[in-house]
């Protein structure tokens, strides 16, 4: 994880109060350091980096167009469907069945 100058003046300010406050924990703290130092991190307690979140917004963008989509489709099977009664009922015809119109339409 790579972090800016004020970022890390921030960090150094706050480990100066730590140690002038309780360096008891302050020196346990370093010795965890120490433990584990070199381990990584694992995946939940990692920081996305600007490609993850690029990619993770692309991903959720895809999916809103997709359901987007599938709601379209549905509205213009609705609105087919509905058509299509008014103007039987109209001509006095029966209504057709899903599966007529399914097979009407292949």
């Amino acid at each position: 994880m790579s972090i800016n100058h004020a970022e890390r003046h921030q960090l150094h300010r706050i480990e100066s109060r730590l140690f002038r406050s309780d360096p008891h924990l302050a020196a346990m703290l370093a010795v965890f350091d120490r433990l584990c130092d070199g381990q990584c991190l694992p995946g939940r307690e990692q920081l996305a980096t600007s490609e993850g979140r690029i990619r993770h917004s692309a991903a959720l963008i895809a999916r809103a167009i997709a359901a987007v989509l599938a709601a379209m489709l549905n509205l213009v099977r609705t609105v087919d469907a509905w058509v299509n009664a008014v103007i039987m009922r109209s001509l006095g015809l029966p209504p057709q069945s899903a599966r007529q119109q399914a097979g009407r339409g292949s």
